[in-house]
């Protein structure tokens, strides 16, 4: 029979101390960090990470959506890779180098290199991950190539065709609006063709919301009014589906015309339904002026020039056409100062100068 060992105190103090399982010492006689770290999956990298971009126009798919922020094909691999690596909840001081080489148009191949504290040791790992570039049209490039479309804004003008500069105007705010839908999410929301015909311009868009959007924002800048047109075209998951045109009229005088009325010349500064406010560029006031009483339309204030005064003579200046150099007379607005050797804006009505505030 053997004989029963007993242990002293000072060997359970040395068994409380040091590691079970490689004899270092370790607090409380646990399993040291080191050992820990050795037998602990702290690092899982996946084979294959794949990324789908439209060849169109570069939109990303996410989460089964199409994002249109764009990232450099580098940094979206990063992106790609850094979110689904796994590491250990319990990785501290974590640094992580990765390295990209292009295999070919459709697949990257990734170093990744990672390191870290874990449970007091320091960890280094490596892996590989081949990223693979899909190619697919998003819902946006489907739609236009499909010549989808859900309205179309109709811009015509009243009693005359618009000007070069109404159409220019249109067009600049039309796109204004689609840049800020699309920048808010509306990735739907797209104008498919800018058309100009002989009575104005047609502008297609993707969505019903843009249409209303962007006819009510020229309205808003450039007067007038539009109404709307729906048209059945057919059902959709048993909904009808209706085409809607926007038919905007822009009155017969905008903002910025330059108009003769009884003589005078007079600059259009808004439209109230056949009310026309306008600035007397002789007296310098604003005055309500019924559209019946336009003798006719004399030009638009961005057609004036910048002309130099030559000298001033009571209340007629000299100004030099910058032209010809020859110098013309023009009548002085009451309340305006003017000196000689400044520029004024002025706008030829045949023999007539018109200055302009």
């Amino acid at each position: 029979m053997c004989p029963t060992r007993r242990y002293s105190g000072s060997d359970m103090d040395i068994r409380e101390t040091i590691c079970p399982l490689c004899g270092n010492p370790s607090p409380g006689g646990e399993v040291c960090g080191q050992c820990r770290a050795e037998k602990t999956l702290w690092l899982e990298c996946p084979p294959r990470v794949s990324a789908v971009i439209c060849p169109t126009c570069g939109a990303r798919k996410e989460a089964g959506g199409w994002c249109d922020l764009h990232i450099e094909r580098d940094e979206l691999a990063r992106q790609l890779i850094t979110r689904t690596i796994r590491l250990h909840p319990d990785l501290r001081d974590i640094s992580l180098a990765i390295t990209l080489d292009d295999i070919s148009v459709n697949r990257s191949r990734a170093e990744c290199r990672v390191c870290g504290t874990l449970f007091g040791v320091r960890v280094e790992g490596s892996c590989g991950i081949e990223v693979e570039w899909k190619r697919e049209q998003c819902d946006r490039c489907c739609r236009i190539s499909g010549s989808y479309y859900e309205g179309v804004v109709q811009v015509r003008a009243t009693g005359r065709r618009p000007s070069a500069r109404e159409v220019e105007e249109t067009t600049r705010i039309a796109c204004a609006v689609e840049s800020s839908m699309m920048e808010s999410g509306e990735r739907l929301s797209f104008i498919s063709r800018l058309e100009e015909h002989r009575d104005g311009i047609d502008i297609t868009v993707g969505s019903q919301r843009l249409g209303s959007e962007i006819a009510a924002a020229i309205t808003r800048e450039l007067g007038g009014r539009f109404t709307t047109h729906p048209k059945l075209v057919g059902e959709k998951a048993g909904r009808q589906v209706f085409r809607i045109t926007y038919s905007l009229r822009l009155p017969r005088y905008s903002r910025g015309d330059i108009i003769l009325v009884s003589g005078r010349h007079m600059e259009v500064l808004g439209v109230e339904g056949r009310q026309l406010r306008c600035l007397d560029h002789v007296s310098g006031l604003v005055r309500s002026v019924p559209e019946r009483q336009v003798e006719r339309r004399a030009g638009h204030k961005g057609d004036a020039a910048a002309w130099m005064v030559a000298f001033r003579d009571g209340d007629l200046l000299g100004v030099l056409d910058p032209r010809t150099g020859i110098t013309r007379e023009v009548k002085l607005p009451q309340g305006r100062e003017i000196s000689p050797g400044t520029t004024v804006r002025i706008m030829e009505d045949g023999d007539r100068l018109v200055l302009l505030e």
